[in-house]
């Protein structure tokens, strides 16, 4: 029952960019990385094992569930920016640039951005895949045992505390706490360990409204707003809005439903967010420059405008990438597993 929470989380990081408003996308990044804590772990233990094949299963099916539909957005951006032109589209974005070379296509097509700050690795033919890099070491991470068991999903808790308390101790600045691979143990570590909780048979936290997913996704949102009118905040913000992510997730790992919301809605739903996610920067550059003529993300009419609009012309190509790509491909795995 994650998929209407996944949609809501790539809005907006797609509305954080789009207006520059980054405190709204910062949480919403968070929030995936627990979400895919709890569900990489969970598939390693109840879908795949730890032995060989179940490894090489896990790989192969996060290979044709990430890729075949990235590798069709690459086409679209090149498309995008040979139209609008390389110096309008790193207006947009700095790291929007057609590779020039052999390492740099390996870098944009394997979504390997390596290094400290993979966000600021150029050129990103589609820039928020900075996070799907991140993602990436996690889920080797997991496939290889680093939550096989709570005892290491504990130790791994602890390493990611520590690595905070050093950045605390050396007066380190916000981005080491963001952008890093590091930076995202904290957020993978409590999603492996909602895993455990559940297997232990632990119970909702309550059943009253106020934990429902509806409300506390509610609450994420608003929490997230609060930052725009109050940016000194954003710190003290970071960490509430990951206690709410830790709320949601759990509600929903342990079965807390939706609210007129079936599983098989949900999971449809769900099926928008990774597109969606993928494609915002440059439908944002392209829709930006047809309707004012020049490229610029600001919180104000023109765009929320541009926002909007991106946003429907996401959900359009998502749908039309969902029917032809990803739905292909898993019809293909189902008639034939992988091992």
């Amino acid at each position: 029952m994650f998929g209407t929470l996944r949609v809501i989380f790539a809005c907006m990081v797609l509305v954080c960019h789009l207006t520059d408003q980054y405190q709204i996308g910062t949480y919403a990044v968070f929030g995936f990385y627990i979400i895919s804590g709890y569900l990489m772990t969970h598939i390693m233990h109840e879908s795949y094992g730890y032995n060989i094949n179940g490894r090489i299963s896990f790989f192969l099916n996060r290979f044709l569930r990430l890729y075949p539909t990235y590798w069709v957005v690459i086409i679209l951006s090149v498309l995008i920016i040979g139209f609008v032109g390389e110096d309008i589209s790193q207006q947009y974005n700095k790291v929007m640039t057609i590779p020039s070379d052999l390492t740099q296509w390996l870098s944009v097509l394997t979504m390997l951005y390596i290094a400290i700050f993979p966000n600021e690795v150029a050129p990103n033919l589609a820039p928020a895949t900075w996070a799907i890099s991140v993602e990436l070491f996690y889920y080797f991470c997991i496939c290889i045992g680093a939550s096989k068991t709570i005892f290491r999903v504990y130790i791994w808790l602890a390493v990611s505390i520590a690595y905070i308390a050093i950045l605390q101790a050396k007066g380190l600045n916000w981005p080491y706490y963001y952008f890093p691979v590091p930076a995202a143990s904290l957020p993978f570590a409590i999603g492996a360990l909602i895993y455990f909780r559940k297997k232990e048979g632990f119970a909702p936290i309550s059943e009253h409204w106020i934990t429902s997913p509806a409300f506390l996704t509610t609450l994420f949102v608003a929490h997230g707003m609060t930052t725009l009118v109050y940016p000194d905040y954003f710190t003290l913000g970071f960490y509430v809005s990951l206690f709410i992510s830790i709320l949601l997730c759990y509600e929903l790992a342990i079965g807390r439903e939706w609210t007129l919301i079936s599983k098989k809605l949900d999971k449809a739903i769900g099926d928008y967010s990774y597109p969606i996610y993928l494609l915002h920067w440059q439908i944002g550059v392209l829709v930006c420059y047809m309707l004012y003529g020049r490229v610029f993300t600001s919180p104000d009419i023109k765009g929320y405008a541009v926002s909007a609009t991106s946003l429907c012309v996401c959900i359009l190509l998502s749908w039309l990438l969902i029917k032809f790509i990803d739905k292909p491909i898993q019809k293909l795995k189902a008639r034939k597993p992988l091992i």
